[in-house]
């Protein structure tokens, strides 16, 4: 029965380990932290196909959570690789930054298995919390801390909501499991009760996809704490609500108010996205608005459940964990001690490190949409999957607004591998960045070509379901 649970297990000795180390102020926790996520990773390897029940079926061991748990084991390992020195994060914080990171991705691995309500908001909390902390870590600058406020106000208010929705739930459908909503859903397509209870619960997973309007606090967030903050804050947490997302349409898809609803906010989140991201002069700002089109993307799954539209939604969300961490080993190395990343620094980095070059370059390009990377791919299966449902004008919006995200992903794909002073001195890169740089690239360019082992996995994990 253990085996099924051995990721949650490992993080959760690899927190403890991190906790002692915080307190006896040991600092050379690198390499156990990647030891930690090789460890977890592996794990998961041995509960993929695991089926268990705990906590009175309150959470579930089954084939959909342990793909999640399996991408967000590895993307823990590889945003722990890419934070490496923590040269923007107090390095008295050593130990508590690893410590708050554990918890973070501990809950983030309740909230996947999670088939009851309270649980589920229970995990939630778990994982967010830590990451409010850990974006104060920051050292040297003084503004983060307004950023974290705003985290933490806009983390609480949709918390509230949720709360508030999983109340007016219970008291619509009499219960906080998922195997009990579900076959009362078609007795309560008309209920008020049951309607603003989706509504307030769903605003709470808006909020953790930073999709609109639920997205201003990702811009200041991004901006204020250190890159390797929010290279966890802006992969893990949306893997997480992916899982969710795609956990509870099969929940509330039934209600006919919710699709016009959805199909609003996702092309919204799409449109709005990209044209303030198109005003970026700053890595990680553009980052964030972009990280809100592609929320807009992700909803476009939910539309059509019944064509393949989950399958597709589960893909998009692990290209984009991918391309987002591989984002950011390229903001961390460039930023160095900076505290912004103005684009211009970008500037001429194809000789100050062409490898970092050429990875950035295919990451772009895959965010942009543009074959034959993953991302191209994972669109094309979302846009597919919502043209057979027959909804003409989110597709309308997804092929516009690819169109609109390729100028300011190209524009910066152009500034790193143009221009730039003869004198350029290399960058300093730990001897891992290379090889990891590489393996990365490759990575987006194989799920672009061949997207079939992604894309089974993801249909087992809606059979799961």
């Amino acid at each position: 029965m253990f085996n099924g649970i051995l990721p949650e297990i490992i993080i959760s000795i690899a927190a403890l380990f991190f906790f002692g180390c915080a307190l006896f102020d040991y600092k050379k926790i690198f390499p156990w932290a990647v030891g930690f996520g090789v460890a977890a990773t592996l794990a998961n390897l041995v509960s993929l196909h695991e089926q268990h029940s705990f906590f009175h079926g309150a959470f579930m061991v089954d084939g959909f959570s342990r793909f999640f748990s399996f991408l967000i084991c590895a993307s823990f390992l590889l945003a722990c690789v890419i934070a490496g020195r923590l040269r923007q994060t107090d390095q008295e914080k050593t130990g508590e930054f690893f410590f708050f990171v554990a918890i973070g991705t501990l809950g983030l691995l309740i909230v996947t298995g999670a088939t009851e309500l309270l649980t589920l908001f229970i995990g939630l909390e778990i994982s967010s919390y830590p990451l409010f902390i850990v974006a104060s870590y920051r050292k040297g600058l003084g503004f983060q801390f307004e950023s974290v406020a705003k985290y933490m106000v806009f983390g609480a208010v949709s918390m509230a909501f949720m709360l508030y929705g999983i109340t007016y739930m219970y008291g619509a459908f009499g219960s906080t499991f998922f195997a009990d909503i579900i076959p009362a859903i078609a007795n309560h397509l008309d209920d008020p009760m049951a309607i603003l209870g989706v509504i307030l619960f769903m605003a709470g997973l808006l909020y953790k996809l930073a999709a609109f309007p639920f997205h201003f606090w990702a811009p200041d967030v991004y901006a204020g704490a250190a890159v390797e903050v929010v290279a966890f804050i802006a992969a893990l947490p949306k893997l997480a609500a992916v899982a969710l997302l795609v956990r509870v349409s099969s929940m509330f898809m039934g209600m006919d108010g919710l699709v016009p609803v959805l199909t609003i906010l996702s092309i919204l989140s799409m449109t709005l996205g990209n044209l303030m991201a198109l005003a970026q002069n700053e890595l990680k700002r553009l980052l964030a608005y972009s990280a809100v089109s592609h929320a807009g993307y992700i909803m476009l799954g939910l539309l059509a459940p019944g064509n393949g539209g989950l399958q597709a939604a589960l893909f998009y969300g692990a290209v984009y964990a991918l391309m987002t961490l591989a984002a950011f080993l390229v903001a961390i190395e460039v930023a160095g001690d900076e505290h912004d990343i103005p684009l211009e620094n970008l500037r001429g980095l194809w000789k100050r490190s062409p490898s970092l070059a050429i990875m950035l370059a295919v990451t772009f390009i895959s965010l942009a949409g543009l074959p034959p990377m993953a991302g191209f791919t994972g669109k094309l299966f979302l846009i597919m999957s919502v043209w057979k449902a027959g909804y003409f004008w989110p597709v309308l919006a997804a092929v516009l607004n690819t169109l609109l995200g390729s100028f300011y992903y190209l524009r910066v794909i152009k500034i790193s591998l143009v221009g730039g002073r003869e004198e350029e001195e290399p960058l300093s890169l730990p001897v891992y960045v290379r090889p990891l740089a590489v393996a990365l690239g490759l990575l987006i360019l194989y799920l672009g070509l061949m997207p079939g082992s992604l894309l089974n996995l993801a249909g087992g994990a809606i059979a799961g379901l």
